[in-house]
Order: C-alpha cells, then sequence, then structure tokens
C-alpha cells in the first residue's frame, strides 16, 4: 500500500486522511477525511470568499501551464475539469451553480493486487483468463484504484498498455500513454489504438453510447480490454450495454465483471452464450440463444439473458436446493408472470398488424391462446396463416387460435342499474377496484369497478349494446 503525495498549492488542504475538498463562496470549508468505507465530513469554521476561491483557481491555472502533469481536461463556459497530480479537481461558475465553487479530491493510497488478498484461481482469471473485465459499482468505491493494481500486474511483465481517460486521473507509471477525449474525437482514439496495437487498453470510465460503441469496436478488434463503469449492482454493468450494443455479441464484449465495495471484490461474473431452454420455461421447442451469468467465486448460475417476444429479459436465477423451482412454488409463478407482462404488450400490437377484428389473449408459458369471434377463425387460419406462422417464430411462443366460445363464463350474479345518461353494474364486492372483462356479442370490453364493485358505462354505443345484446363476464382464472 502505497500513499500518494502532492505537491500543489492544494497540498496545504491535504493530509495522508483527506479525500476530498469541497469549497463554496461564502461557506465554510469541508474536506472528507478517513478511508473511503468510512468516509466523515469535517468542517473547518473559516468562511472561503468568493476572491479567495478566485485566487486559488489561478494559481491552479498557473501550476497547468508549469506542468507535465497538469491538464485542463474540460474546458466549458461555466465549468472546468483540470487534473494536477494527483488532484482531481472540478470548477463550477454560476448561473451553471448558484455560487461559485470547488471540489478537488485525491486517491489516498495505491493499491497492489496483493492487497487484495485474491485466491491464486481468481488472480489467474483476472491475469491469464479474462480478456474483457468491467471493474463496477458506485463513485468512490475503488474501482479506479483496482484498475490501477491490474495495470501493475500487466506492467510487471512489459505488456504494451494505454489508458482513455477523462478526465486522465489515474496515478501510472510514465511508460504508459494516457489518452483523453479532451483534445481527440472517439474515432481519432480509435484509430490510435488500432494502429499503435498495444497489448492492453484500461477504459475509465465507459459512460455514454459514444464510450460503449468505442469499446465494443476495441474489443471485436482482439484489444484486451479493461472497463470502469458505474453501477450499484454487478448485473446492472451489463444492463447498461443492453440497448448500446447488439445483445447477442455482450459476451465477446464482456466476458468478466469485477463488483468492488469498499476497496474489496465482492462478488465477479463471468458470461457465456450458449443455445438452451430458459430456465423457467418447459418446453424443448422453446430453446433459444441465452446469456449465462455464472459467479466464479460460488460457481453458481446466477442470471439470464434472452428474448422474450420483443422484450430483453433479465432473470435472476436460483439454486435448486433452495426449492426456488420446486413446482408450485409462488416464487417461480411470480416470475413467469413478470417475464410474461413483459412480452405481452409487444405480442398484442404485432397481432393488431394482422386481426382486424376484436380479440382476447392469454399469454403462457409456452403459447399464446387467442381467443376471436368464430366468424373470423377461418381467417386466421388459412388467409392470415403465414403471417401467423411467420409470428409464432419471431416470439417463440405457439399460437393457439380459439374462438370466443370457448371462453370460460364466470358464473356470477351481476345487478344492472340503468339512469337516463349512464348504465350501472354492479359485480360481486371481490371485484372491486379490478379490471372485469366481459364480452359484448363479438367484442371483448374492459370495465374498471370502483371500491363498491360498481362499473359506471357512459358510452351510449356500449349501453345500447349491452341493452339489446346483453353481455358474459369472462373467467380469466380458469383461462
Amino acid at each position: 500500500m502505497e500513499q500518494i503525495i502532492g505537491n500543489s498549492i492544494l497540498d496545504q488542504y491535504f493530509d495522508e486522511h483527506t479525500m476530498s475538498l469541497h469549497l463554496k463562496e461564502n461557506s465554510k470549508i469541508v474536506q472528507k477525511k478517513w478511508s473511503p468505507w468510512n468516509r466523515q465530513p469535517v468542517v473547518n469554521e473559516k468562511i472561503i470568499s468568493k476572491q479567495e476561491i478566485t485566487n486559488l483557481i489561478d494559481t491552479i491555472y498557473q501550476e497547468i501551464t508549469q506542468r507535465d502533469d497538469g491538464f485542463l481536461e474540460i474546458d466549458r463556459k461555466l465549468s472546468k475539469v483540470a487534473q494536477v497530480w494527483p488532484y482531481r479537481i472540478v470548477i463550477v461558475y454560476p448561473p451553471l451553480s448558484d455560487w461559485l465553487e470547488m471540489t478537488v479530491v485525491k486517491p489516498i493510497v495505491r493499491l497492489s493486487i496483493e492487497d487484495y488478498k485474491l485466491s491464486p484461481e481468481t488472480f489467474d482469471l483476472l491475469k491469464n483468463k479474462a480478456k474483457w473485465i468491467l471493474v463496477s459499482w458506485a463513485p468512490g468505491s475503488g474501482k479506479t484504484t483496482f484498475a490501477q493494481a491490474i495495470i501493475d500486474v500487466y506492467n510487471k511483465e512489459n505488456k504494451i498498455i494505454k489508458t482513455i481517460e477523462s478526465p486522465r486521473d489515474l496515478q501510472l507509471p510514465e511508460n504508459i500513454v494516457q489518452y483523453s477525449f479532451t483534445y481527440g474525437t472517439h474515432d481519432e482514439v480509435r484509430d490510435i489504438l488500432l494502429l499503435s496495437r498495444p497489448d492492453y487498453t484500461v477504459y475509465d470510465e465507459v459512460r455514454n453510447k459514444s464510450d460503449f460503441d468505442l469499446y465494443k469496436d476495441l474489443r471485436l478488434t482482439w484489444i484486451w480490454l479493461v472497463g470502469v463503469i458505474h453501477a450499484t449492482r454487478p448485473v446492472d454493468s451489463i444492463q447498461r450495454f443492453l440497448g448500446t450494443i447488439e445483445m447477442w455479441i455482450i459476451p465477446q464484449v464482456i466476458d468478466t465483471v469485477v463488483y468492488i465495495e469498499k476497496w474489496e471484490i465482492q462478488e465477479i461474473y463471468t458470461l457465456s452464450l450458449t443455445v438452451k431452454v430458459p430456465e423457467w420455461m418447459m418446453s424443448e421447442e422453446l430453446a433459444r440463444p441465452v446469456i449465462v451469468i455464472t459467479s466464479f467465486l460460488t460457481k453458481n448460475i446466477e442470471y439470464e439473458i434472452y428474448t422474450f417476444g420483443e422484450q430483453i429479459v433479465v432473470m435472476p436465477v436460483w439454486d435448486n436446493h433452495e426449492g426456488w423451482w420446486a413446482s408450485p412454488h409462488p416464487a417461480r409463478a411470480s416470475r413467469q408472470n413478470t417475464v410474461s407482462e413483459y412480452a405481452k404488450q409487444a405480442i398484442i400490437q404485432k397481432l393488431n398488424k394482422h386481426i382486424s377484428c376484436d380479440f382476447f389473449t392469454k399469454v403462457k408459458w409456452t403459447s399464446i391462446d387467442l381467443y376471436i369471434p368464430e366468424g373470423y377463425k377461418w381467417r386466421i387460419i388459412w388467409k392470415w396463416g403465414t403471417a401467423i406462422n411467420d409470428l409464432e417464430k419471431n416470439i417463440w411462443l405457439k399460437i393457439n387460435v380459439k374462438s370466443f366460445e370457448d371462453l370460460p363464463i364466470l358464473d356470477e350474479q351481476v345487478d344492472i342499474m340503468e339512469a337516463k345518461w349512464h348504465l350501472d353494474i354492479a359485480f360481486p364486492q371481490q371485484f372491486s377496484n379490478k379490471t372485469v372483462q366481459i364480452l359484448v356479442w363479438d367484442e371483448i370490453i374492459k370495465l374498471e369497478t370502483d371500491a363498491n364493485g360498481i362499473s359506471s358505462i357512459k358510452n351510449k354505443p356500449l349501453i345500447k349494446s349491452i341493452q339489446k345484446r346483453w353481455f358474459i363476464v369472462i373467467d380469466e382464472s380458469k383461462i
């Protein structure tokens, strides 16, 4: 464990326990001290004026021009980000902030890989086997410190290492080149890295779509990567890639996720792509590409990622010995219902493109029951048969075409109360504050009930249709 020492006008505000300095004009000086997992604010009673902060900023700007390790990383009209080794300085001006303020962050210590007390198996994974490592957790948790420790491991083997940082605040040996987007575009940095062919590239931090795209491009050109990303859970760091790059190439971009909390490794996930039936499904016909996320520490499968309808599902998986998969377990039913809801709306939208009549759907674990008026069945089966077959392949579920006559009817007594401008239907008390579906001839109607189980209908055509043709209540529990 190496203590980091500065050499700047800012040194007067920092000691070996001070992590950050927070200055705001006409306010007390605040420092955060002690270790990252036990931060304590220390308030100095001195009130710092706007002029004092301005003078301090001017001195920092002078240092930047006079030092090789000083950079103005971000230069916007109302905000500046500077790096004066080892300090990262953020300056914000009114009216972006209400007052002139400055935040200075300094790493307290630099850890070696030995300080993490890794098992031989874990060390071998990070050093030799993992090629596309993603280091995640919240700001200040020790992600960048761990990335520096990994860099030292590679550097001892004389690997060519380059970093992408904005700002450049990694504390690295002089033989390692640090790139910044402040002075070059993502395309320019990509071209330089592809032409210079480093053994490893450290990307600190992956934030926006341009970062995700560049991270993907570098990986697919076989550059070994260590990325740093903000995420509150290990799986969240993977989910941040969903929607920014194609789902099925994620295991080719990330093979290992290291989750850091309080400067310690709390979890390591490994990713793989396979073709299988997702855990909650039964039929072998529903096999599909699945990203399997496994805990390297426990060897248990933690999550599966796959498509369901048009939705991407990230589904937790539990061990068999815990009984989560013992049917009929309520937790399992809850998971299945959740997954069904992911796809239901997308499926209905697709059916609306092909079916001109009213219909009722029930999404099950391996199929969809599609209820339509009897007179339309032949059109679905014959006229739109090819479209339905294509839809089945797209959503990975079989569509069973049935008629409204096959719908189970709820045998409950209801009261009808007619008034001049509306019609009220009183359902039994168990239907209070719920959605009730009724069938009026060939039309499915959804009614919302109040706390007394009463649904008030004010639509005149619907009132006339009910008065003329009557209705039946659908028993969804029996579908």
